[in-house]
């Protein structure tokens, strides 16, 4: 597996954390009406449904939180993309009742290396009860993933046809900042980003919304994670939304 020390850096009180080092952790006992889902129970069970499917894991990224309880993760597949990007799932999990299970359909650009989440991905909501059976919610959650890729694609082949004028730009940088999706203070990163004289990449030279997305995903990677990819889902929708 390629290493990376890319988009799943850790903030705020996560650390990024191995297989071996998730296998490790205490188990957590359950109630008649919690059944927390061990971490690396949630990741081997994952890996073997994709691997049902004929999708393997290219690469993969975790962090937790200090006391191991919350876990979140990103896994780049070996589903084609477009483009210099591929298939990836975002999952958090926590078992102290914070957190449902979730899963998360993007794309990963390589590129810049981030992730750029479509508009309805949420695969998977599932809080930890006694009635989890994480095997069948999994599958259904890669049925929804399989289906919604697809559609990921055809919608960013739009954004990258999609040429913005500066105005437009500037009225979407505007609409996501007044809707508080991700802090104001990042609002200058974003237009440097996107109307910089010699971008950071010559791929988002073009005055698109697929390069207007992807200035916000990439200055996004200075956030904290545990708020990050609420913010990216967010955005992803806005565009889905607006430019579609």
């Amino acid at each position: 597996m390629a290493e990376s020390t890319s988009y799943l850096s850790a903030h705020k009180n996560t650390n990024l954390i191995t297989r071996e080092q998730l296998a490790a952790l205490p188990a957590i006992v359950g109630t008649d009406s919690f059944k927390p889902v061990a971490h690396i129970e949630l990741i081997t069970a994952l890996e073997g449904l994709l691997g049902e499917r004929g999708i393997k894991i290219a690469r993969e990224q975790f962090a937790a939180g200090k006391d191991g309880l919350r876990l979140f993760g990103t896994m780049d597949l070996t589903l084609n993309g477009i483009g210099g990007t591929c298939a990836s799932l975002g999952l958090r999990t926590a078992n102290n009742r914070t957190m449902a299970l979730q899963l998360i359909a993007g794309m990963r650009v390589f590129v810049c290396d981030n992730m750029a989440f479509s508009g309805d991905t949420i695969m998977l909501k599932r809080r930890h009860t006694s009635g989890l059976n994480l095997r069948g919610e999994l599958d259904r959650a890669l049925d929804k993933y399989e289906q919604h890729y697809r559609t990921l694609k055809v919608e960013i082949e739009t954004f990258k046809g999609k040429n913005l004028t500066d105005g437009e730009a500037k009225i979407i940088i505007h609409d996501i900042f007044a809707r508080q999706i991700m802090p104001v203070r990042f609002m200058p990163h974003v237009s440097q980003e996107y109307f910089a004289a010699q971008p950071r990449h010559e791929e988002f030279a073009p005055r698109t919304a697929w390069s207007l997305l992807n200035s916000f995903t990439e200055v996004a990677k200075a956030m904290p994670l545990t708020t990050r990819m609420d913010a990216t889902q967010e955005i992803g929708e806005f565009f889905s939304n607006t430019v579609n």
